[in-house]
């Protein structure tokens, strides 16, 4: 705009001056602001300095304090302070050449140049704090998404842990339930179906009184239904593959005083998971076994079943949900998850380390 206003001066008065040619040189340093700040600052101080110097001008120091406003809106500290010293140099410079600047037109220039100054970092100010606040809202935005995608992965879990673990009884033994040879295996199942569904409906109604009020406990993990303990939970997985017509060996030291209560837990989920595979991908395998292995930096839980005959390994799938979350949760606590065929057997293998301090307190107790 101010380029246009210019050239409609030069068009009325009819000549092009050298004057014009600074003046239109200023105007387009300013619109180079929006493009490069540094760049557009040095462009004004050096026409403005030229114009000054060749001219006399002191409407090219007016321009040149006006113009302090963007500088310090724009440019770095250091910029604006160059900028502040040349208008003074070249305001002195006019005083004392005595050329056009009037009486007082010294202080004049200096108090434009302060307001200019004040303005700008004013305006610096606001763009600073709506930026912080745009960034807080930013980060604010990214914890809710946070917290909205850790709330759908907890709900995930208790349907995964908790009711999937459970329907799956059901439905196998629902299924096995006519073709049971005699009363007390028919006993069994009908005892597991009654059992589970119960702990189902259990977990359904825990889960939905979660989800409709957010200061309801969380729904009981799983892993409480035996205590937390792994001899306890292993021993009665072992108990649902035999229910289910797979032999089964258990092998655990009733006391693991070098687990902590989470590394039991994940190790438990873990077996649920493992024993939920087997019964709803590898119902006809010939046996199972699941051991826990002690040693003195870490605790093995291992988990086979023989494949039968012409069936495949992926019977038993490393894929799905549960061992991705075992193996995601064992990470997070430093240990391990490996899931997959071996010498015609399906294998999982979990491991947690143990604390150096508790593998020393557990060799004491065992010396003593």
């Amino acid at each position: 705009m101010l380029v246009f206003i210019a050239v409609g001066f030069i068009i009325s008065s009819g000549r092009f001056t050298r004057s014009d040619l600074l003046a239109m040189a200023f105007y387009a340093g300013l619109a180079a602001f929006a493009w490069h700040p540094l760049t557009a600052a040095f462009a004004i101080m050096i026409i403005s300095g030229v114009g000054v110097i060749f001219t006399g001008s002191g409407g090219d120091v007016l321009e040149l304090a006006i113009a302090l406003s963007l500088v310090a809106a724009t440019c770095a500290p250091w910029v604006v302070i160059t900028h502040s010293l040349l208008v003074a140099t070249l305001t002195a410079y006019i005083a004392a050449t005595g050329t056009t600047l009037a009486e007082g037109g010294m202080f004049g220039i200096a108090g434009i140049a302060a307001i200019a100054l004040l303005a700008g970092l004013a305006f610096r100010l606001l763009a600073t704090r709506e930026g912080i606040f745009i960034a807080e809202r930013a980060r604010v935005e990214q914890d809710l998404e946070l917290i909205a995608r850790e709330e759908q992965e907890r709900i995930a879990d208790e349907l995964h842990d908790g009711i999937a673990h459970d329907l799956t009884l059901i439905l196998f033994h629902a299924r096995a339930l006519p073709k049971q040879p005699d009363k007390d295996a028919r006993t069994v199942s009908l005892t597991t179906i009654e059992d589970s569904a119960e702990r189902a409906l259990g977990s359904i109604q825990s889960l939905l009184s979660l989800m409709r009020d957010t200061q309801t406990e969380a729904p009981a993990s799983r892993a409480l239904r035996y205590n937390g303990q792994v001899a306890e939970a292993i021993a009665t997985l072992g108990d649902l593959l035999k229910d289910a017509g797979i032999p089964t060996t258990v092998s655990a030291s009733d006391d693991n005083q070098c687990l902590s209560p989470t590394a039991e837990r994940l190790l438990i989920e873990i077996a649920i998971e493992a024993v939920t595979n087997i019964i709803k991908h590898a119902p006809t395998s010939q046996f199972a076994s699941i051991r826990i292995l002690d040693r003195p930096d870490s605790v093995t839980l291992l988990v086979e079943n023989a494949l039968a005959p012409g069936v495949a390994g992926g019977a038993a799938t490393s894929g799905g949900r549960g061992l991705w979350r075992g193996r995601q949760r064992l990470s997070q606590h430093g240990g391990s998850l490996e899931a997959g065929p071996s010498q015609g057997a399906w294998v999982v293998r979990a491991t947690v380390p143990v604390p150096a301090d508790s593998s020393a307190k557990a060799s004491d107790i065992a010396t003593e």
